[in-house]
């Protein structure tokens, strides 16, 4: 498993699409990178689609709406709407398929999201919510982090869910396990559910990325669960954990 992958949406040819993280991966959904195109495909019947833009305009436009997203503003298509996403040369945006899971409804209109300043909540490492449950996904959490010098996550920690960060500014300093891996700005970070890690800004400015939470952990689930790693051999079972 590549937990880091960076692009460089420079390269990226007008009217093109680059394949970042495969359905096949398992983790809930695909992610690719879109450079301006006239001609995006509406969100399918059974995906939610959701698309984070990183340069120039992006525009929404059908079921009755005309809408223009900038940078750092976030699309929603629920599954089944016919909205579509167009852009000229200039415009790249990440582009997310998740599939509905069995018995799942997507709710709300397609819409642009867009960030609150005055929203963030807890101080040096700052989250907002942009789009979960409560506001018509079915299929993933996505929150926004500005995490100032100095500041980071909870320490090692396991989630029961996918965790995928798209690193909008700045560098991300991640403890994978014993590995120790930066993720700078336009790169797309993987962490599986059950894999062991941290994630903290060591830098001297400020690092802002969108996470991805998939599926949405339940109100009353554990969100981080707490892993200690000990510098010592792992002894054999005693007696079976039952």
């Amino acid at each position: 498993m590549k937990y880091v992958r960076t692009f460089d949406r420079s390269a990226l040819p007008p009217g093109s699409r680059q394949l970042v993280v495969a359905q096949e991966e398992d983790l809930g959904c695909a992610i690719a990178l879109i450079r301006g195109t006239a001609s995006a495909a509406a969100s399918a019947a059974d995906a939610e689609t959701f698309a984070l833009v990183l340069s120039g305009e992006v525009s929404l436009a059908g079921e009755g709406m005309n809408e223009l997203a900038q940078p750092g503003d976030l699309i929603f298509l629920p599954a089944g709407s016919t909205a579509t996403l167009s852009g000229d040369d200039n415009a790249v945006w990440v582009h997310v398929s998740a599939p509905m899971p069995e018995g799942g409804r997507s709710g709300r209109s397609a819409s642009v999201i867009k960030v609150d300043q005055s929203r963030f909540e807890g101080a040096g490492f700052a989250y907002q919510s942009m789009i979960d449950r409560d506001i018509g996904s079915a299929t993933m959490r996505i929150n926004v982090l500005q995490v100032e010098p100095g500041s980071g996550s909870p320490d090692f920690h396991i989630h029961a869910f996918a965790q995928i960060y798209v690193i909008q500014h700045g560098e991300m300093t991640l403890d994978i396990g014993k590995s120790r891996v930066t993720a700078p700005a336009d790169s797309i970070v993987i962490l599986p559910a059950g894999v062991v890690h941290r994630n903290f800004n060591a830098s001297n400015g400020m690092e802002r990325h969108i996470s991805l939470l998939v599926p949405e952990p339940l109100p009353d689930e554990i969100f981080d669960y707490a892993v200690t790693i000990h510098a010592e051999e792992a002894e054999l079972l005693k007696a079976l954990p039952l």
